[in-house]
């Protein structure tokens, strides 16, 4: 976040759900800077990543290589585990 922007989380929040509001909910959540990509298939995921990656470039938005995973079956995320099994604790 550029310093001294105030309320900058919640600024930068309403930012991602404007960039992103026709697909929120239907194959994206955004949390902050976390853009959680799901779907059943790999070829429409690889579809949809490049959606993200065009609404980015459009917004001159980046993101960052070394925290980006892609193609995964379960994710870690906020203390939890998002698989195609759902939804589970972290142990």
């Amino acid at each position: 976040m550029p310093f001294g922007l105030t309320n900058a989380p919640a600024t930068f929040q309403s930012l991602m759900n404007e960039i992103f509001q026709n697909y929120l909910r239907r194959f994206i959540l955004v949390f902050f800077d976390d853009i959680l990509i799901y779907i059943n298939t790999l070829v429409d995921h690889l579809s949809h990543l490049e959606t993200v990656f065009k609404l980015l470039k459009i917004n001159e938005l980046y993101a960052k290589a070394s925290k980006c995973v892609f193609c995964s079956n379960q994710v870690k995320y906020l203390g939890h585990i998002i698989s195609s099994a759902g939804v589970a604790t972290d142990p």
